[in-house]
């Protein structure tokens, strides 16, 4: 599944929601490199999940309540941008490197 991406390129909150909804129904789910970034991020906000197995993180998520799990989203959304801005400032520079 692609994630869905706004007007600056970033991916969004639905985009997280989805993630945390397949995983919540299927533990198991082929997730691509993005979407496992999405996993990663919430393992950051929540150190408990560092290395946890996927039906950990599902159950964990299953048990959210809906206030806590818009706090989670909003959190992973942050730490998702955050990255996504470093990725892109890494790539003017080395674009800037090549051009000299």
């Amino acid at each position: 599944m692609a994630l869905t991406k706004n007007e600056t390129g970033l991916i969004d909150e639905m985009s997280v929601v989805d993630v945390f909804t397949r995983l919540i129904f299927d533990a198991e789910a082929v997730l691509d490199d993005t979407e496992m970034l999405v996993i990663e991020c919430l393992a950051d906000v929540d150190n408990s999940l560092l290395n946890a197995p996927r039906r950990d993180i599902s159950e964990f998520l299953r048990a959210m309540g809906v206030d806590e799990m818009i706090t989670v989203v909003a959190k992973v959304k942050r730490m998702l941008d955050h990255q996504q801005g470093l990725i892109a400032a890494s790539m003017v520079n080395q674009r800037s490197r090549l051009h000299r």
